[in-house]
């Protein structure tokens, strides 16, 4: 009998963390995933625009006519902004770059359950114009 209340208290306990972490997730993707990308811009925005004899990423700027798809009407564009390796910012944020292998059109139907992810690892701070990798511990003014 005591053997079967720890049972039931074992599963007991996993359903109720389960559900806890269902609910995180459930709001981190609403949270992350909430709509549109931003658009493109030429002035922050650069292109992974190929690689070294080493195989280490090359980037320029990003030529829309060669690197971007086209979406159809019933489409959106999503960038997936990735984040850089090599390269940051004075306060240990990485940059982020427009991989064109990553740019997707999305049915416009995806808006309403979650859209598309400007920063693909992080979220996107407006207040800085740029994506922080590490949300939960970053004092952004003002999230995407």
């Amino acid at each position: 009998m005591m053997m079967k209340s720890l049972i039931l208290l074992s599963v007991s306990a996993l359903l109720s963390v389960a559900s806890v972490g269902a609910e995180r997730d459930e709001k981190n993707d609403n949270r992350r995933l909430g709509g549109k990308d931003l658009d493109f811009n030429p002035d922050l925005d650069y292109c992974k625009v190929g690689e070294d004899a080493q195989g280490r990423n090359l980037y320029g700027d990003c030529n829309p006519d060669e690197h971007f798809p086209t979406c159809s009407d019933k489409e959106f564009v999503c960038y997936n902004r990735i984040n850089r390796r090599d390269k940051f910012y004075p306060d240990k944020v990485p940059y982020y770059y427009i991989d064109p292998v990553r740019i997707k059109c999305y049915p416009t139907s995806w808006l309403t359950s979650g859209g598309c992810s400007t920063c693909t690892g992080g979220r996107y701070c407006i207040a800085e114009n740029r994506c922080i990798l590490d949300e939960l511990v970053y004092p952004c003014a003002q999230w995407l």
